[in-house]
């Protein structure tokens, strides 16, 4: 099989290909006889709402879910997999988004495990850290090597297990949401990486919800809804709206609509002042105000000390010293998640799985984590009011599922991330502080997200918004703080609020 490559214009075989692939889950069809093709050195963006097919597709090309109907081809040869090891024999290589790292492990024998260098078949700490760094140098990713990888921040792991695959002798790569950990130095070096790939003949084929990137390394956008492909673009000539509206099936405009409105109410809900930590970075007397009625958006690229804002008014950091106010009373820092949310500050983490979720859980479960008092007596929980109270929320935030008494893991990220934010809003906080709240969240979810909590900051709220996310900062906030090396650097509101505007204070290159 031939394609015309989109970019070149010039035909050339194809890696892979796939002819009518068809997966359903029970009544509902996750694919739907789907073709695809990438060829040598293309860099292929698929992307979509949760639930349009994405993860599905991606897990039929890695061999761990079998296709009802169709089939794929390699190099123009009909191949079948059965197991992940059958992809990696034929060449393709799959980065989950939740990595598969050995935590015990240091970074090197992560890197090496499986394919240990050897002589005579013996192996010693040395050949294995010869070998680590070897396979970092080739990709030019610096790494720890002989740091356990549990020790790791959540980048550092996500980089070994991308440099972990790009090792293999693979001619397709699939990411799942590469970036998602990533600050914007760590992605840049990861796209060269995968640009210089893609020029040695590697196709490259990554998930992602984030336009801005999808825009800097695709050649081409297929876009899935509803387990149908409905859009194969060449990235050059497409714009963000184009790409949302095939993603929505409605017009670009809902999603990129801004409400102006000033703040509703001029009570201080929190404030910070002179908060200081020494570490990476130093935050020194930093001070905010956020009002009942107000989305505060705190904005600045990963590692520029808002996450650890965020950590500290959730007590999950403890040695910050400095002032608090809520709910107009002094009070000392938080000490403990307990005591941050004793005084009725509510905290949606950034790692859903990790921190704010219970997996294994019904949904109606993990929705009322935060309030068994509510639905409990003499120790025991009454299900019914529980699932009671997850129904209700469940068609507050329009979450998408079978049953309250599923697993919270059935469900899509974005469905997840609706779960995880109705936990906290449930024992209505006094302030919400949002960590990067629609990270791995698709277009249609965010929007989502972002409509409901517009509402609550109507209907009276005080909500922090922490983000990395330029264009959200500027969709959400009624007010935008701008964060760098751990101070404060710039606030942005009206018409001087832009993507822009907070991009150039963000990246030190404001006049």
């Amino acid at each position: 099989m031939t394609i015309l490559h989109p970019v070149t214009g010039s035909e050339s075989q194809t890696l892979l290909d796939a002819i009518g692939l068809t997966k359903r889950y029970g009544g509902q069809v996750a694919l739907n006889a789907i073709d695809f093709s990438i060829a040598p050195g293309e860099l292929v963006a698929v992307i979509g709402e949760n639930g349009a097919g994405k993860s599905t597709f991606a897990k039929i090309l890695s061999g761990a879910v079998r296709p009802d109907a169709g089939g794929l081809r390699v190099h123009g040869k009909p191949i079948e997999l059965n197991a992940p090891r059958d992809a990696l024999r034929h060449g393709i290589s799959y980065i989950p988004q939740e990595l598969a790292y050995l935590p015990n492990l240091t970074v090197a024998e992560n890197l090496v495990v499986g394919r240990w260098p050897n002589r005579g078949g013996l192996t010693t700490r040395g050949r294995i850290h010869a070998e680590a760094r070897r396979i970092a140098a080739r990709f030019g990713i610096e790494l720890d090597i002989g740091a356990q990888i549990a020790q790791l921040r959540l980048a550092e792991r996500q980089l070994v297990e991308i440099v972990k695959a790009l090792a293999r002798d693979v001619s397709v790569i699939v990411l799942d949401e590469p970036t998602a950990s990533l600050t914007s130095d760590e992605s840049d070096n990861l796209f060269h990486v995968l640009r210089g790939l893609a020029q040695e003949g590697v196709g490259v084929i990554f998930i992602s919800h984030r336009l801005d990137e999808v825009f800097d390394l695709a050649d081409r956008i297929v876009v899935l809804r509803n387990g149908d492909v409905v859009a194969n673009l060449e990235a050059a000539k497409a714009t963000s709206q184009e790409v949302i509206a095939h993603m929505l099936g409605a017009a670009a405009e809902e999603y990129y609509e801004r409400r102006d409105r000033q703040t509703r109410d001029g009570t201080v809900a929190l404030a910070l002042r002179n908060w200081t930590r020494i570490g990476l970075p130093n935050i020194v007397n930093f001070t905010l105000t956020l009002h009942r009625g107000e989305v505060l958006g705190l904005f600045g690229p990963r590692g520029c000390g808002a996450d650890l804002i965020a950590d500290g008014l959730a007590g999950r950091i403890s040695d910050f010293v400095g002032e608090i106010e809520l709910a107009g009373q002094a009070r000392p820092i938080f000490r403990s998640t307990r005591e941050a949310r004793a005084a009725g500050l509510g905290y949606v983490p950034p790692e859903r799985k990790r921190e704010g979720l219970v997996m294994a859980l019904p949904v109606q479960t993990n929705l009322t984590l935060h309030v068994l008092s509510s639905v409990s007596r003499f120790g025991w929980i009454n299900r019914v009011r529980e699932r009671r109270i997850a129904e209700e929320w469940r068609d507050r935030l329009q979450i998408r599922l079978r049953s309250v008494r599923q697993p919270v893991e059935s469900l899509s990220g974005g469905n997840q991330q609706k779960v995880l934010l109705g936990s906290r809003l449930l024992s209505k906080p006094r302030v919400l502080v949002l960590n990067e709240p629609t990270r791995g969240v698709d277009v249609g979810a965010r929007a989502e997200i972002h409509r409901y909590l517009r509402n609550e900051a109507d209907a009276g709220a005080a909500i922090l918004w922490v983000t990395s996310d330029a264009e959200e900062a500027v969709l959400v906030s009624d007010r935008l703080l701008v964060m760098r090396d751990g101070a404060i650097v710039g606030e942005l509101s009206g018409p001087a609020m832009t993507q822009t505007n907070a991009l150039m204070l963000a990246t030190k290159e404001a006049a």
